[in-house]
């Protein structure tokens, strides 16, 4: 007499069918497509230096929903401000090693300057 209840072909699970198969690789493909569109719509950060009372560089070309991070590498203060296209930042002063960070929601060409040094001039293009 047995002690367990089931028949002798009862213990393994039952077969994976091609049906079942091909639904679960459906959902796996569908799983991967929608963290790689995910990650390829992720905003980025991009560093600017200000150093020698300027920007790093005169001209940037982002993506909407990318951030600007200002690092003063100077020995002085920095006050940046974006009062173009619809856009306004303001920032408090900068001491010297401290990081600043700009966030571009929209689409359009904005104009960043400091306004201690009003010859800073950074042209930020946001596609």
């Amino acid at each position: 007499m047995s002690r367990s209840p089931l028949r002798q072909g009862d213990a393994s699970p039952p077969p994976i069918t091609a049906n079942l198969r091909a639904r679960w690789v459906w959902i796996v493909a569908f799983l991967l497509l929608a963290a790689a569109a995910e990650l390829a719509g992720a905003a980025a950060t991009h560093r600017i230096v200000q150093k020698g009372r300027a920007f790093g560089v005169g001209e940037i070309a982002i993506n909407r929903g990318d951030t600007l991070l200002f690092t003063n590498e100077d020995e002085f203060l920095h006050q940046i401000y974006v009062a173009s296209g619809g856009m306004t930042f303001d920032s408090n002063e900068q001491p010297p090693g401290q990081t600043i960070d700009v966030h571009f929601p929209s689409s359009g060409a904005f104009t960043v300057r400091c306004h201690i040094h009003p010859k800073m001039l950074l042209t930020v293009h946001v596609q």
